[in-house]
């Protein structure tokens, strides 16, 4: 039998076709799947509207410091609560506790709505809602990330991942669409309200999933047996370590000097900052179809190799001279950043066992989310200093230098992992 913490999973002691099911295969013979699918681009197309009305909002009532107090608030709950986000994936019903988080989410949202439309919307109310929000998803994220191989199988968590991936990166192209012919009609703050009965609509859809991971034997899962299942796949534990340094500095690059590139350095406004923000969104959508075809044997070095990217991704925005070439910069940085997330969360779900998973993905979603608040404090600070082209020439270099260094030093344990479990070999018989 294999060792709970750290052996191979039991459940992949059955042997399993070897070949994945195509992307198309899976949302036409797995229900399951198809309403997990659903559900994630109802609320997406939901949090496109609100994730416009929330910035415009924050803009008006304290500036750009209520921009930053915002976006730090619906980042710092990734860090505070993420750990225990996994731990109740790995104790609890993740059905149960997706549906809760949606409900949870929705319901926050109905004052924030109602205040907004009476004009009443303090900033303070706004940085409560995004902190509350955010925890609640500490809690969904997990929860999400440890159901989906009951629901498509092990062998297809690369192509599940891709499927959700590029579909809630194309609604939310559409919902930015549509928030631009929204406000002509309706005020901001019936943003939040969309937003709310998408969170109410995707519990529903959730509710209706039948097929659910075991659950857990663990009465109290500890957070160090999740952080153990780590220690014999070295590669993985490399690119979730490096996904906390790489983040770091791409998201405070990104949130800290785009608007700044396209604003003091390109001459353009909102509108070629939406451009910008639609071509990321464009390759990540890329990204996600991409790995729906291609199917990536050692995902976890996998993710690390596509951290590269930012080498031209970055370095075109650093000498950008107009929006094109500022443009094609965000398309590759959307490619590598969203194709990295599939492929490390598809190698952590299907190389644990379903009694840790929660509480690994857990990790990924604190590292992934909250390293937004990270960068925000240790790197878009860079920008009151520096020329955005300076930070951004010098990200180019350091994201993938230490994301080939990480690719090295996974590698490197991998071997010494393999070597150490082979059989020392019998000493003759005299």
């Amino acid at each position: 039998m294999a060792d709970p913490i750290t052996g191979r999973p039991e459940e992949l002691l059955v042997a399993e076709p070897p070949v994945p099911t195509t992307a198309l295969g899976l949302l036409r013979d797995r229900p399951d799947f198809r309403r997990l699918v659903l559900a994630v681009a109802i609320s997406e197309l939901g949090d496109a509207l609100h994730y416009i009305a929330l910035m415009w909002v924050a803009l008006d009532a304290g500036g750009p410091l209520g921009v930053m107090a915002v976006r730090l608030a619906d980042s710092v709950p990734a860090i505070l609560f993420g750990f225990h986000g996994g731990v109740a994936a790995d104790r609890w019903s993740r059905k149960r506790i997706m549906v809760s988080t949606d409900l949870v989410r929705g319901v926050l949202l109905v004052p924030i709505a109602a205040a907004g439309l009476r004009n009443a919307l303090p900033l303070w109310g706004l940085v409560l809602a995004a902190f509350l929000l955010e925890t609640a998803t500490s809690y969904f994220a997990p929860a999400y990330g440890a159901l989906l191989p009951a629901l498509v199988d092990r062998r297809n968590v690369q192509q599940a991942n891709a499927v959700v991936q590029s579909t809630a990166q194309a609604v939310s192209v559409g919902g930015w669409a549509l928030a631009a012919g929204l406000v002509a009609f309706l005020p901001l703050s019936a943003f939040f309200a969309v937003n709310a009965a998408s969170f109410f609509l995707s519990a529903v859809l959730i509710s209706g999933i039948r097929r659910t991971a075991p659950p857990a034997s663990e009465s109290a899962p500890r957070v160090r047996d999740g952080l153990a299942a780590l220690r014999p796949l070295p590669a993985l534990a490399s690119a979730v370590g490096t996904l906390a340094v790489v983040q770091t500095i791409s998201s405070g690059t990104w949130i800290g000097g785009v608007p700044t590139l396209v604003r003091d350095a390109l001459g353009h406004g909102a509108g070629g900052y939406s451009l910008v923000m639609v071509a990321y969104a464009l390759g990540a959508i890329a990204g996600g179809v991409a790995l729906t075809r291609i199917h990536v044997r050692r995902k976890a070095v996998g993710s690390l190799v596509l951290w590269t990217l930012y080498l031209p991704a970055y370095g075109l925005m650093a000498l950008a001279t107009g929006l094109a070439p500022a443009a094609a910069g965000a398309f590759a940085s959307g490619l590598g950043q969203s194709a990295s997330v599939v492929l490390l969360n598809a190698a952590a779900q299907e190389a644990l066992p379903y009694r840790v998973l929660g509480r690994v993905m857990g990790l990924i979603s604190l590292v992934h989310r909250g390293s937004h608040a990270t960068g925000l404090l240790l790197v878009t600070p860079l920008f009151a200093i520096a020329e955005p082209r300076s930070v951004f020439a010098a990200s180019a270099l350091a994201i993938p230098m230490i994301a080939l260094a990480g690719a090295a030093l996974a590698s490197r344990a991998s071997h010494k992992t393999e070597t150490s479990a082979e059989p020392s070999p019998r000493e003759p018989v005299a």
